[in-house]
């Protein structure tokens, strides 16, 4: 018993442009996810990349947290706004990424300063010169 398949003209028609735009589709998905240079990711590159998303995401964070802070800093004096910012800007600077210790220590260090000026136990000028101090050590 023998079974034969014949692909008629109209098949080939169907086919052949189906093929060619799942071989184009592959190429491009291809291109797309594959790394700078070529070739495949090893577990190093990989872990590579997994720690410099993770480095960005939370240098943006401290950013946002900085631009907070010059927030407060530009309306008068409130002491819970202040505590409110301080007390998160703590609890985000208790661990991170190492390479970003200082950043986050400069910050922790003017969101203290803020909320002592806030308060009324520290001069504005020493706020400002902390705040300043972080968003230069935030932009490096």
């Amino acid at each position: 018993m023998e079974i034969e398949l014949e692909f008629g003209k109209g098949m080939w028609n169907v086919a052949l442009p189906l093929a060619i735009g799942v071989i184009v589709g592959l190429a491009a998905i291809g291109h797309a996810v594959t790394p700078e240079g070529g070739g495949l990711l090893t577990p190093s590159a990989w872990q590579l990349r997994s720690a410099e998303r993770v480095y960005a995401a939370e240098l943006a964070d401290l950013r946002r947290q900085a631009e907070a802070l010059a927030d407060l800093m530009n309306q008068a004096p409130d002491a819970v706004r202040a505590g409110m910012a301080a007390d998160r800007i703590e609890q985000l600077t208790r661990d991170g990424h190492p390479a970003l210790s200082l950043q986050r220590e400069a910050l922790a260090e003017a969101a203290t300063e803020v909320r002592l000026w806030a308060m009324g136990g520290a001069e504005r000028q020493q706020a400002e010169e902390a705040l300043t101090h972080a968003i230069d050590v935030l932009g490096r």
